[in-house]
């Protein structure tokens, strides 16, 4: 370049100069520029700071996004309106120093608000998955505490896992069922089932079988009631069996015939 530029052109540069995309005279002339004069540094340090909020190149924008960004940068650039700075001839040296400037200055503008776009959507995009995760943190906050327990425990490297196959008769259904979790110090959870609602004169009723032999017997754990959830029990000694039956609604001192979850210990 043969001249040396105005301010109102320097100006229309400092958004090119900010996104890196000038070269030669005009970027050493907007350098001094930005160098001796306090605004033009600080407009471009803020659209700088602007840019550096876009996501990784790894992060994707959506492809409809990028459409609508393409489709303002290929307007005719009588769309594109500015406010007139003067009034040139369009054939003069300076009217087509003005035009070039011009559509510098709009495609700027353009590439920014580009960007603002963008940022608008990766932030936006970052605020949903914050609300899912303090979603989540709510939602563990409100849990049984029962149920964290019982997680809990199952999550032990030294749970014993037994599974309980829900019962039809003497056939066992191994596709239905549940679990009961036990720990070493005798601690156990019957969890993980999905039996029906008793009516309003019946309950379940949880049974283990400890013993070998002719000592061996079944001793209660606990009445479930009609409704059972996640239930907690503590036994002293090795059992060799689980079984939940169906009872009269204060519970039996043996367990009736009803058996609707069995599981062996292994």
């Amino acid at each position: 370049m043969d001249r040396e530029l105005t301010r109102a052109e320097l100006d229309e540069l400092l958004s090119l100069f900010a996104l890196d995309a000038l070269d030669g005279d005009e970027r050493d002339q907007v350098a001094r520029y930005v160098e001796r004069d306090d605004d033009a540094r600080a407009e471009v340090e803020s659209l700088r700071e602007a840019v550096s909020f876009l996501p990784p190149r790894d992060v994707r924008a959506p492809a409809s996004l990028w459409e609508g960004i393409e489709g303002a940068l290929d307007l005719p650039a009588g769309d594109l309106t500015a406010p007139p700075l003067r009034l040139v001839a369009a054939d003069s040296p300076t009217g087509r120093t003005a035009e070039r400037g011009s559509r510098r200055g709009r495609r700027a503008v353009a590439l920014v608000a580009a960007a603002a776009i963008v940022l608008a959507v990766v932030l936006g995009v970052q605020v949903v998955r914050q609300q899912d995760r303090i979603d989540d943190l709510a939602a563990e906050m409100h849990r049984d505490p029962m149920e964290q327990q019982a997680l809990a425990a199952r999550g032990s490297p030294d749970a014993h896992v037994i599974p309980l196959h829900a019962m039809e008769g003497d056939a066992i259904d191994r596709a239905a069922g549940a679990e009961v979790v036990m720990l070493p110090d005798g601690t156990g959870y019957l969890m993980g089932h999905t039996l029906p609602a008793l009516d309003a004169d019946g309950t379940y009723q949880l049974w283990a079988k400890v013993g070998d032999g002719d000592t061996a017997r079944m001793v209660s754990l606990g009445v479930l009631g009609r409704d059972p959830g996640i239930t907690s029990f503590s036994l002293a000694t090795t059992p060799t069996m689980f079984e939940v039956t169906a009872e009269p609604t204060a519970g039996s001192d043996a367990p009736g015939t009803n058996v609707v979850l069995r599981g062996a210990v292994a």
